[in-house]
């Protein structure tokens, strides 16, 4: 089927019949996979039969080395529907294929999404490594604007002056402590901690302030808590 399906695209692209550009990627596509969706197929099928007309050479193969004795006349055969017949019956396994390597797509996303949030979270742990000596870390920040009740708040920053802990706690709108820990400050002066959104104290929803004290400086941030 190969050859002849890859034939017809060149045959189309010739021809200056159907969208150039689709052409191409449903050959480039079909080359490097040796698949081809439904779609595809159904669409360059449409082409074939929109704008091939029968060939005059196959009369001419009877009448090359005319025979003394005149033959019958042949009983005349419809070209479309000697292409469509094997085309038909690929299509079968062609969705079986299409089947299997949607599947096959899915796991591959799956894989990918679980490398994106580890490496996520791994940049996450690491914010306060430089790199060619510019820093990527806030003094303070979080991980997002929002959160709901059960998410986890991913809490980072960079001292300004050398320390060894830090001092973070967070209040709620009405201004009552909620959360207060003490954080260890790593070699680079970056820190950071992961806690969980909601318990005691977070029955109010809105602007959630978080403090960080160390050596006289006080470095402040903010997120909403908000009903999920």
């Amino acid at each position: 089927m190969g050859e002849f399906f890859t034939d017809d695209i060149d045959s189309l692209l010739k021809s200056g019949h159907g969208d150039a550009a689709r052409l191409s990627k449903i050959r480039a596509n079909f080359e490097a996979t040796k698949l081809v969706s439904i779609d595809d197929r159904k669409y360059v099928e449409g082409l074939l039969l929109r704008y091939s007309q029968p060939t005059e050479k196959k009369p001419e193969k009877s009448v090359d080395k005319p025979k003394r004795i005149t033959p019958p006349p042949p009983t005349p055969i419809s070209q479309p529907l000697i292409e469509v017949r094997p085309q038909i019956r690929q299509e079968q396994k062609v969705a079986k294929l299409q089947s299997k390597t949607k599947f096959r797509n899915i796991a591959i996303a799956v894989c990918i999404t679980i490398a994106a949030v580890v490496a996520v979270s791994m940049f996450s742990m690491n914010q306060g490594m430089n790199f060619s000596g510019i820093s990527l870390t806030k003094n303070l920040e979080v991980d997002s604007t929002s959160y709901v009740n059960g998410d986890i708040v991913s809490i980072s920053g960079k001292t300004k002056s050398a320390t060894q802990t830090v001092n973070l706690t967070i209040s709620n709108p009405a201004g009552a402590e909620v959360f207060s820990d003490s954080i260890t400050v790593k070699p680079n002066g970056s820190f950071s901690t992961l806690i969980i959104a909601g318990g005691q104290g977070w029955e109010e929803y809105g602007k959630y302030t978080i403090t960080v004290n160390y050596s006289k400086v006080t470095e402040t941030t903010s997120f909403n808590f908000i009903q999920g």
